[in-house]
């Protein structure tokens, strides 16, 4: 009687066959994968954008401050939307008592954000390990981070800007996705011009010089090129502006951004144009260098 049965080649054609075809459509689930991250961080950039305009609205138009006071008394913009979106992990302070909102999960955390929260956290600094995954505009969001302290100087406090005191809303970046820190994080994007781009205007500072703008830090050519931009801090780079305080773009070389007025949408690398897109003018820049440090000493 003839058995019926698979030759050897028979069996390994079947499995080149297969091969070929993981090879093939392990990629298109891995994009699928990334395109449906992007999708979740594009969703929770913008409930949250839409939470700080309503708080703007509650408040006489002016934004809320990006972070005052220090260590235990940390309040962070986090906290203050918190209440209009009332999504995420609260950190009650047992040393200060104050409540603390570091956005470690829900909408607050990026899905791609490669950095764990701590789950049940006993101090602030392992409440916002894995926070901030998201940072506002450095310049328009007051940051008055150790007003606090002894040192620094009550002339350097300084309120948030105004919508009205904006100009062309639609362009400028209210928010966007950041890297991650080893353990803390910066809750805001640093707007400086020599951690975006070059010169722009043929006499410094003077606007009606203005030849171009663009996005020049990316190029490996440029001499303000640095590796660490787009990135994720190491312990070597932890706390690096150009990694914790920078965008990164995890996505397919995008990376989710929200303007100031409130639309969201995914930004390619190089596609964000300073001057355009980042710069603000803060008439009380001069007295504080928490504005105008790095705007920078030849500014445009």
């Amino acid at each position: 009687m003839k058995k019926n049965a698979f030759t050897l080649i028979e069996l390994l054609v079947v499995i080149a066959i297969i091969a070929i075809l993981a090879a093939i459509l392990f990629p298109v689930f891995a994009q699928a994968k990334v395109a449906a991250k992007k999708t979740q961080s594009l969703s929770n950039i913008k409930q949250i954008g839409t939470g700080i305009m309503i708080y703007a609205t509650d408040v006489d138009d002016v934004h809320v401050m990006g972070e005052y006071s220090s260590g235990d008394y940390h309040v962070t913009w986090t906290t203050a939307v918190h209440g209009y979106l009332k999504n995420g992990r609260v950190f009650n302070n047992p040393v200060s008592g104050v409540t603390q909102v570091f956005g470690v999960d829900g909408i607050w955390r990026s899905p791609a954000y490669p950095v764990a929260a701590i789950q049940n956290p006993t101090n602030a600094i392992q409440a916002q390990t894995g926070g901030f995954s998201y940072g506002l505009h450095h310049s328009i969001f007051a940051d008055n981070y150790e007003s606090n302290m002894s040192w620094f100087p009550t002339d350097q406090i300084k309120p948030s800007l105004s919508q009205t005191q904006l100009e062309n809303v639609a362009d400028k970046v209210m928010m966007m996705e950041k890297g991650a820190n080893v353990t803390w994080n910066f809750p805001w994007f640093h707007p400086w011009q020599n951690q975006w781009i070059g010169s722009i205007a043929t006499t410094p500072g003077n606007e009606a010089t203005i030849t171009r703008d663009g996005v020049d830090v990316y190029n490996p050519s440029s001499p303000v090129y640095s590796p660490v931009f787009d990135t994720d801090c190491s312990s070597a780079t932890e706390g690096a502006w150009e990694c914790a305080a920078h965008a990164r773009y995890r996505f397919a070389g995008t990376t989710p951004m929200v303007f100031m007025d409130s639309h969201a949408k995914a930004i390619k690398k190089g596609g964000i144009k300073w001057y355009q897109n980042i710069f603000v003018r803060r008439g009380d820049a001069a007295g504080s260098w928490k504005y105008w440090y790095l705007d920078g000493a030849v500014p445009y």
